[in-house]
């Protein structure tokens, strides 16, 4: 029976020093082992096939080490492949989730500004005109503002018009009726110029003192 003896050790040079194997070793390394592993636990299979020992470094060793260096460079690409698409799913889902965390948080900021909007309306501080008592060119220029249609608006250029009085007095009574909340501000009239409607608190003091406004 031939002797099974194990493939050269590449890495052990005859006198028992360590070394770094040639190209060659290295080819048939894998080759000289599996044969070895054939021998020693299929010794039948190995038999049947008429390998053994003597086979280290020949022409069935290199067979089998090209093929087996073959199937591991496929495997590798396999590999290669695979934590690239793990990579980019993992790359997708991080950016993915980012761009969710950011439109959540822009959600989130909107709401809140408009929660603390909300909050800032229902504790903005009101003027109690039940009793306000109006002067002369005040109750003129509110009644004024009753003639008007719903959604139109006055230019302080026509209110000094129509009610016949100076633009720096016309300003001070609007700026006070805006502070009573019974007219807003709003823009209207040629190139821009400020103009005022009658707020709904101005139509229920209208009422309130049988001054109807003509189209409620």
């Amino acid at each position: 029976m031939e002797t099974l003896t194990t493939p050269p050790n590449p890495f052990v040079a005859a006198d028992g020093t360590l070394t770094i194997p040639s190209f060659e070793e290295w080819f048939f390394l894998p080759g000289d082992w599996l044969i070895y592993l054939l021998t020693s636990r299929l010794p039948g299979v190995a038999d049947l096939l008429g390998i053994g020992p003597d086979d280290y470094g020949g022409t069935m060793a290199g067979f089998i080490a090209w093929t087996c260096w073959v199937l591991l460079a496929l495997a590798s690409i396999a590999l290669t492949a695979a934590v690239r698409r793990f990579d980019r799913v993992v790359t997708d889902g991080f950016l993915h989730g980012m761009a969710e965390l950011k439109r959540h948080v822009r959600m989130a900021i909107v709401f809140a500004r408009y929660r603390q909007r909300q909050r800032a309306q229902r504790t903005e501080p009101t003027v109690d005109v039940e009793d306000a008592a109006l002067s002369r060119n005040e109750a003129r220029a509110l009644a004024l503002h009753a003639k008007l249609a719903p959604g139109f608006a006055l230019a302080v250029s026509d209110i000094v018009e129509e009610l016949d009085v100076r633009a720096h007095e016309i300003r001070t009574v609007l700026e006070r009726l805006q502070e009573l909340k019974l007219l807003q501000s709003t823009i209207g009239g040629l190139d821009g110029e400020t103009a005022y409607t009658l707020t709904a608190a101005g139509r229920a003091f209208l009422r309130m003192h049988h001054a109807r406004p003509e189209h409620a």
